[in-house]
């Protein structure tokens, strides 16, 4: 996490901001540290460089212990505050979602390798190029960023975006496409006498992409803090439970001026200003 995001930070559970108790830091980048909430009410973890700000944290780590447990950490305050918590829980990577979410930049595929985006997402990115707010480096949020490269495409765009989602395996293998500085791999398909496919990372908006595990309705940032908001149908652990609490908060995270992106899962097409496919985007007030 960049110690830039810091300020935009807030409790999800009382609004307060956060203060910063480092323990491991690489120049800007925070790798391991709590966050203290400056109503002295909330700690959190940073973990491997990524804020963990759910709204319940011990439920979280809980329900998705298995991340945890095997997680190296080096400092001894950090490990007991997170495996005296860590339950039995179970999460994984969809890796078909990695697939298909990083498949077109294959740097040598096969023959019949599918280079090809998803309609989807192709359709979130026509429209995340039109509603594109004027200005220099402005920031952007993707509520429900899966493994991330949604969030990759805003930082190209906008020069800082950050993606959050419910699923810790999810969020930290975004964040190692982000930090990588070797190749990044996905398996061949089985008969094209390869095993792995090395992916070209260049293009990636990667410098200005961050990312944390929070909850779409609960939202761990102060008002106003961003000029476009993306909110996904749903995220790695499913659909919303309170789409319209989602809606609520990505409204409340937008700056005066700022445009709302979503997709028609999470809400209604209804005062859209512009659609594409599944998605829609109106400005706010």
């Amino acid at each position: 996490m960049q110690r830039t995001w810091i300020e935009h930070l807030a409790c999800p559970r009382t609004g307060a901001g956060y203060d910063l108790d480092p323990v491991r830091v690489s120049g800007d980048e925070i790798v391991e540290a709590f966050l203290v909430s400056q109503d002295e009410r909330d700690v959190r973890p940073v973990l491997a460089g990524v804020g963990i700000l759910p709204a319940d944290l011990a439920a979280h780590l809980r329900e998705q212990g298995n991340v945890y447990r095997r997680s190296p950490v080096n400092d001894p305050r950090l490990a007991r505050f997170l495996f005296r918590q860590a339950g039995e829980g179970y999460v994984v990577v969809a890796f078909d979602e990695v697939v298909s979410s990083y498949r077109d930049l294959a740097e040598e595929p096969p023959e019949g390798y599918d280079v090809t985006r998803p309609d989807d997402a192709l359709a979130l990115a026509r429209l995340i190029e039109a509603a594109r707010p004027a200005g220099g480096t402005r920031r952007a949020l993707h509520v429900g960023c899966g493994v991330g490269r949604g969030v990759f495409d805003l930082a190209g765009r906008f020069g800082a975006a950050f993606g959050i989602d419910r699923n810790v395996a999810c969020v930290r293998r975004a964040r190692n496409v982000a930090v990588t500085t070797e190749h990044f791999f996905l398996p061949a398909p089985k008969g094209s006498g390869m095993k792995e496919i090395a992916l070209d990372l260049s293009t990636l908006g990667r410098d200005g992409a961050d990312f944390a595990v929070a909850d779409g309705n609960a939202l761990p940032f102060q008002d106003g803090t961003f000029d476009l908001v993306v909110l996904s149908a749903g995220d790695a652990q499913g659909t919303w439970a309170d789409a319209a609490a989602c809606v609520a908060e990505a409204r409340r995270a937008l700056a005066p001026g700022g445009v709302l992106v979503w997709h028609e899962g999470a809400a209604s097409a209804e005062g859209a200003e512009a659609s594409d496919g599944p998605w829609h985007a109106a400005g706010s007030a």
